[in-house]
């Protein structure tokens, strides 16, 4: 699949001053964003934050997860699923902006000494920054914590246990996710002040997503969903 002219255009032009660009969140309160675009150009314009490339797990040709870097000048010819876990940004100088998704696709379109990827998906992608008690911080590394422990299970079986992952579409991987660490705070008689916080956040969203009928209560838990 490719993009469109006008879809070409409209991505070109929403990164033209940026080195990458966050597509509005679905609401004002969510932690995170629709969609994510990144610019990489042949020539930084040592304006802002100039990623030279991107890091990140997709689907393989053979279903498999595999961490992939993409360049300038290495385009995708159709659109591919974005696995759950890190993104990561670098200039030429190795700085780094980092992010996580639940999950995706990702596609690329390419003119003269430039290409820009879009990663979109059903869930929020999470803005990660050096302070690690901001909500999306905490909730990625939460998220993290909870699939560390279902992958135990599999017992060393990484290619499966990732395959099983990648089957589960975003959103419903969010709201499994946001069920587990809701069921766990109201087992917890205290808390830190910033886990807190991320709480009471995620209880916010859980009313959001039931009043966009995104949420049902019907929904497996996250230990069903990452069974072996």
């Amino acid at each position: 699949m490719t993009m469109s002219e006008s879809n070409t255009t409209l991505l070109l032009h929403q990164v033209e001053n940026w080195g990458y660009y966050l597509l509005p969140k679905s609401h004002p309160h969510s932690p995170g964003y629709t969609g994510l675009l990144v610019a990489i150009r042949e020539t930084p314009t040592k304006r802002h934050f100039d990623p030279e490339k991107i890091r990140l797990q997709i689907l393989d040709e053979h279903s498999v997860p595999k961490r992939m870097t993409f360049y300038l000048k290495w385009h995708l010819v159709k659109s591919r699923q974005v696995c759950t876990g890190r993104v990561i940004l670098r200039d030429r100088r190795d700085k780094k902006v980092e992010f996580f998704t639940f999950g995706g696709s990702i596609e690329s379109v390419s003119v003269s000494g430039e290409t820009v990827y879009s990663l979109r998906s059903t869930a929020p992608i999470l803005h990660l920054t050096d302070k690690e008690e901001s909500i999306p911080n905490l909730l990625a590394a939460e998220t993290e914590i909870l699939i560390a422990k279902q992958e135990v299970r599999w017992k060393g079986d990484d290619e499966g246990f990732g395959r099983q992952l990648a089957q589960i579409d975003p959103l419903q991987l969010y709201v499994a996710s946001i069920s587990s660490l809701l069921a766990h705070s109201e087992q917890t008689s205290t808390l830190q002040k910033e886990i807190a916080e991320l709480y009471t956040v995620l209880r916010k969203e859980r009313n959001w997503l039931k009043e966009t009928g995104q949420w049902s209560d019907r929904l497996p838990p996250l230990e069903q969903l990452l069974s072996p």
